[in-house]
């Protein structure tokens, strides 16, 4: 009779970035934020496309959203992998947690309503 053991791999996760880590590591060596061993329901990321592509207006809506305390990720900040994902005008996409879409999504509109 054969028998199988199961074994549960837990990983740890960056609430940040979502890179994700073996068992034993406690901090994201690229955000230096602690890790968590799930996430919560909110914290999946929305994808926002915005239409800054201004260099003054993205450091203005980073700093917004830093202020508010709005954990974002940028998307293809390298100019290469920006054309290789068809966003040929450089326009500045971020990745925030689910349960600030809204928030944030209001924060970049008055940047983009203020250019």
């Amino acid at each position: 009779m054969l028998q199988f053991a199961v074994f549960k791999y837990v990983a740890m996760v960056c609430p940040q970035c979502r890179a994700q880590y073996r068992e034993g590591f406690v901090v994201c060596s690229n955000c230096h934020v602690p890790l968590a061993d799930r996430l919560d329901e909110d914290a999946v990321d929305v994808l926002i496309q915005t239409g800054l592509n201004n260099p003054i207006a993205i450091g203005l809506a980073g700093s917004l959203l830093q202020e508010a305390g709005i954990p974002f990720f940028v998307m293809d900040q390298n100019p290469a992998v920006q054309q290789e994902s068809g966003n040929f005008f450089g326009w500045w996409s971020v990745r925030v947690p689910g349960g600030r879409e809204a928030e944030a999504r209001e924060i970049l509109q008055s940047v983009e309503d203020s250019k």
